[in-house]
């Protein structure tokens, strides 16, 4: 039998606890249980969106920032403004950051994710994968070392590349960092999100989109949150659903539009829950 989303997220914790090896980060200060790598497919149906109910996710928020970084959002409040404010820290307290002579001033971010790549190349692979053209190239990469010293902060779930097999769309996206507790069900729902937009604009079915984890971690503060998560139980009843605006048609209306992270989505059958005591201060 095939196991859930939520059934794979929490045997990827257990396996991070009883294998990980302990790394000491330098950028947080903070030891981490480490393993090299993990993977996961999510299928791109209504039914399959990945939701946990054993810990709150944060369905509009993501979507929002990964919206964001189409958009070429330089700025922590224009990500806020529509759904995710995430980005404040990052923009005010990285030390490096605020002696950095490319911020522009207070929720200055830089060239963060989207924002270190041209427009045009955006849209040239919306476009095609629009017009359900596979030149091998449908391919959305963040990690742009030039743009490095430009950004308060390196991208992590940092490379998306859409195929069309038999039409049909399928992703597969690439994180060179997975912060377990505080941002892998976040990126498993823009990774989602992505691929679910990207059957929507072509028009076609969705496929699956793989999720390639690299350096798999738990925060040693983290410890105590991830005892309480494997204490609670899945809820089997939740059957949520998730489906794509209806009005969402063209690669266009999402981004040349200021519209908020919630007028692109319905999700439906979604509760949710409290969440176990963890520190969001250390991500990635």
């Amino acid at each position: 039998m095939k196991l859930t989303y939520e059934e794979q997220y929490l045997m990827l914790v257990r396996k991070v606890l009883n294998e990980g090896k302990w790394i000491y980060n330098e950028r947080t200060g903070v030891r981490c249980l480490t393993i090299p790598r993990a993977v996961m497919e999510y299928e791109l149906t209504p039914e399959s969106v990945p939701l946990l109910t054993t810990r709150p996710s944060y369905p509009v928020s993501a979507v929002a920032e990964i919206i964001g970084y189409i958009r070429r959002y330089e700025w922590a409040n224009e990500f806020a403004d529509i759904g995710s404010p995430t980005w404040f820290k990052n923009a005010n307290e990285t030390k490096a950051w605020l002696a950095n002579p490319y911020r522009e001033g207070e929720d200055h971010l830089g060239e963060v994710y989207g924002a270190a790549l041209p427009e045009e190349y955006i849209r040239d692979v919306l476009q095609n994968l629009q017009d359900g053209i596979d030149n091998r190239g449908l391919k959305l990469d963040w990690w742009q070392p030039e743009s490095f010293a430009r950004a308060c902060l390196r991208p992590c779930l940092s490379d998306h590349q859409f195929q069309i097999i038999d039409e049909t769309v399928h992703l597969t996206s690439v994180q060179r960092s997975t912060d377990l507790m505080c941002g892998k069900n976040f990126n498993a729902l823009q990774v989602y999100f992505l691929g679910m937009f990207g059957a929507k604009i072509a028009k076609m079915e969705g496929g699956t989109a793989m999720h390639i984890m690299n350096n798999v971690h738990i925060y040693e503060p983290h410890l105590e949150g991830v005892e309480e998560l494997l204490s609670r139980s899945p809820d089997l009843s939740a059957k949520p659903t998730f489906n794509i605006a209806d009005w969402v048609n063209d690669y266009t209306d999402l981004m040349d539009m200021e519209d908020h992270a919630r007028e692109y989505i319905n999700v439906k059958g979604y509760k949710g829950v409290p969440q176990p005591k963890i520190e969001f201060e250390l991500i990635a």
